[in-house]
C-alpha cells in the first residue's frame, strides 16, 4: 500500500465527493515512525535544561523590549523601519496557482477569515512583516471553529479538529518557548506582566501544533530568529551622544564666557569694586551691554575660531547608522558626500535587492504554513507532483515587481528577444509572466488586421457605390465576349434605347445630328488660309515679270 494511503488527509475524489482515511491506532503508530524526522544534534538551550526536570520556556536571546524602545524613540531606526514596510508592500501581491479552483477557494476561505478576524487580511499580512522586521521573529496562532452552516463546501480539517478561521498573533517580546533536548518546539507561553494581570489568570500556553512560528536569520540549534537592528543599536547610541556632545558645544558658544578685568597694577581693584562686578555680571543680558569707567576692563571669551569642528564625526557615525539600518543615508534624509543620480540608483537597487528576499522567504513561509493546510481543508492537494498529474494544486503566495524601472527594462529585452527570433510567443510570455495559452484573435495585431480589413472593405464599397456604370454595360448588362453577339436584353430600359452597346462598347451619343454654333467660325478659318495663299502666289508672279 503507498504511503499516501496512510496520510489523514480528507480529500475529494473525481466525483467531488470526500473520502476520510480512517487510520486504526496500529496504523497512525507505524505511520510516526515512518515519518519522523530523526535528529541527533542537540539544540542550544543553556544550562539549566540539563540540571532541571521542569519544564523550561526559553527566553529569547535578545532584548526585544530594548529594540521596542529604540524604534519608538530614534528617529532614524523608525523611518528604516517604515521604509523598509512600505517598499515590502508597494506594488500588492496575489495568489497564483495552475488551478484556478484552487486560488477561488482561497480566496473564498480568506473572505471568511476577514469576517471571523473582524480585519482585511492584508491587514493581518502587514502586521506580520512588522513583526519579522522588527523582532526577526511573529508567533501566529490559529483559531478553529465550525464553518460547516456558512462555507458553501465541505471542510476537512486535516488533524481531525474543527478548521481553520482565522489567525492573531502574540506579541513577541512575551513569547517563550519550550523544546526538548532536539531542538523541537514542544509548546509556547506567553509571558504576561503579573503587575498588569490578575495572578488567576495565569500566562497562556499553547502547543506546537496551534502556533506557527516565522523567523528569520535563526541560528542552528537557537529558538529564535536574530534581529538585524541588533547589531546598529551601540551605533544609535554613539550618534546620539555626540550629538548632544555638539549641542552642549552650541550652547556654550551661544552664551559665552565674560572676563572682566578691574584695576591695573597701578590701581588694584578695591573689594566693593570686585562686590559689584560680580552682581553686574549676575545681572548681565545676553543682548545687553556695559558701561564701566575707566579702570573697569571686560573681554569676551569665546571660541574665536578654533573650536573643535566635530561634524566630520558626525557624518562618520551617521553613515555607520544608515550600514547597520540595511539603507542608504539618502533613503533616511542624509545627504552626506554629495552623490550623483547613478550612485542614488545603485543604492536603491541594492535595498530592492534586500527587500526581494525577504519578501521570497515571507511568500514561502506563507505557502508552507497557511496556504497549504487551508488547500487540504479544502479538498485539494498542494503535494501531488504535477508532472505526474498536468495541474497541480499548489498555490503561492507572490509579491509584484518594486522596482518598476527595471521590470520594464526586462520585459523589453524579452520583447526584443521574441521580435528578433530569439524565442518564441510561448516562451516569451511565461518568461513576462503571462500564460503560454493566448487566443490570436485577441492580440492587437490580429485585432488591427481586423480592423483595416474591415475598413478596406467599407471603402471600396462606397467607391463602387459612387462610381458610374462601366461603359460597356448596358443597364447592368454585361457585353457579350469577343466573336459572339450579344443577346436582347432583359432589361429595356432608356439606356439600351438611346446609347445602344455591342461588343465594341457604347456609343458616346445616339446618332442624332446636332446644329453645331462652331461651324461657321471653322468655315471663316479656313477662307482666310485660302486667301493667303492665293495672294501669295500672285506676289511670285509679279517679281518674276
Amino acid at each position: 500500500m503507498p504511503i499516501r494511503d496512510y496520510l489523514p488527509f480528507q480529500r475529494v475524489d473525481n466525483d467531488n465527493n470526500f473520502s476520510a482515511k480512517a487510520l486504526d491506532p496500529e496504523q497512525v503508530k507505524g505511520l510516526s515512525k515512518a515519518m519522523k524526522v530523526a535528529s541527533l544534534a542537540l539544540g542550544f538551550q543553556g544550562t539549566n535544561y540539563y540540571f532541571n526536570t521542569r519544564a523550561i520556556f526559553e527566553r529569547p536571546t535578545y532584548d526585544f523590549e530594548r529594540l521596542m524602545q529604540a524604534i519608538d524613540t530614534d528617529s532614524y531606526v523608525k523611518s528604516a523601519m517604515s521604509k523598509y514596510k512600505d517598499l515590502f508592500w508597494k506594488e500588492g501581491w496575489e495568489i497564483v496557482s495552475e488551478n484556478p479552483e484552487a486560488v477561488s477557494y482561497l480566496a473564498q476561505r480568506i473572505d471568511f477569515m476577514e469576517i471571523a478576524m473582524k480585519r482585511p487580511f492584508v491587514d493581518f499580512l502587514m502586521e506580520v512583516s512588522d513583526q519579522l522586521f522588527k523582532y526577526a521573529n511573529a508567533f501566529i496562532v490559529k483559531a478553529r471553529g465550525d464553518l460547516s452552516d456558512y462555507f458553501p463546501d465541505k471542510l476537512s480539517p486535516m488533524t481531525g479538529d474543527m478548521p481553520v478561521v482565522g489567525y492573531y498573533l502574540i506579541p513577541t517580546e512575551q513569547v517563550r518557548i519550550f523544546r526538548d533536548k532536539h531542538n523541537k518546539p514542544k509548546s509556547y507561553r506567553q509571558q504576561t506582566d503579573p503587575l498588569t494581570y490578575m495572578p488567576l489568570e495565569g500566562n497562556p500556553v499553547w502547543t506546537a501544533d496551534k502556533v506557527i512560528h516565522l523567523h528569520l536569520d535563526r541560528k542552528t540549534g537557537r529558538a529564535f530568529g536574530t534581529p538585524f537592528l541588533i547589531n546598529v543599536l551601540d551605533d544609535v547610541i554613539a550618534l546620539r551622544q555626540i550629538e548632544e556632545d555638539i549641542q552642549n558645544l552650541v550652547h556654550r558658544e551661544l552664551f559665552p564666557l565674560y572676563k572682566y578685568k578691574i584695576g591695573t597694577a597701578e590701581q588694584p581693584a578695591e573689594p566693593e569694586e570686585i562686590q559689584q562686578a560680580a552682581i553686574e555680571i549676575e545681572n548681565l543680558r545676553a543682548e545687553g551691554g556695559l558701561i564701566l569707567p575707566f579702570r573697569h576692563d571686560v573681554e569676551v571669551i569665546g571660541s574665536q575660531g578654533k573650536s573643535l569642528d566635530a561634524s566630520g564625526y558626525l557624518n562618520h557615525f551617521k553613515e555607520r547608522v544608515a550600514i547597520g539600518l540595511g539603507v542608504a543615508p539618502h533613503h533616511l534624509g542624509m545627504s552626506l558626500n554629495g552623490g550623483n543620480r547613478s550612485v542614488t540608483e545603485r543604492l536603491d537597487v541594492a535595498l530592492y535587492d534586500r527587500i526581494k528576499q525577504y519578501q521570497k522567504l515571507f511568500s514561502e513561509m506563507i505557502r508552507l504554513n497557511v496556504f497549504n493546510e487551508l488547500l487540504f481543508e479544502g479538498g485539494f492537494d498542494p503535494i501531488t507532483n504535477p508532472l505526474e498529474t498536468g495541474v497541480s494544486d499548489r498555490c503561492y503566495f507572490k509579491f509584484k515587481e518594486i522596482d518598476v524601472d527595471t521590470q520594464v527594462k526586462k520585459e523589453n529585452h524579452i520583447v526584443q528577444k521574441f521580435i528578433n527570433n530569439l524565442i518564441t510567443l510561448d516562451e516569451a510570455r511565461l518568461a513576462l509572466g503571462y500564460d503560454s495559452d493566448v487566443d490570436a484573435k485577441k492580440t492587437y495585431a490580429s485585432i488591427q488586421g481586423d480592423i483595416q480589413i474591415d475598413v478596406a472593405a467599407g471603402t471600396a464599397k462606397a467607391q463602387a457605390a459612387n462610381t458610374p456604370p462601366d461603359p460597356k454595360t448596358s443597364d447592368g448588362q454585361k457585353s457579350a465576349p469577343a466573336g459572339q453577339r450579344n443577346l436582347p436584353s432583359k432589361k429595356k430600359g432608356v439606356g439600351n434605347a438611346m446609347r445602344p452597346m455591342n461588343q465594341n462598347g457604347r456609343k458616346t451619343s445616339p446618332d442624332i445630328k446636332r446644329f453645331d454654333n462652331n461651324f461657321l467660325s471653322v468655315i471663316e478659318s479656313l477662307l482666310d488660309n485660302e486667301y493667303t495663299v492665293v495672294e501669295s502666289d500672285v506676289t511670285k508672279e509679279n517679281d518674276n515679270v
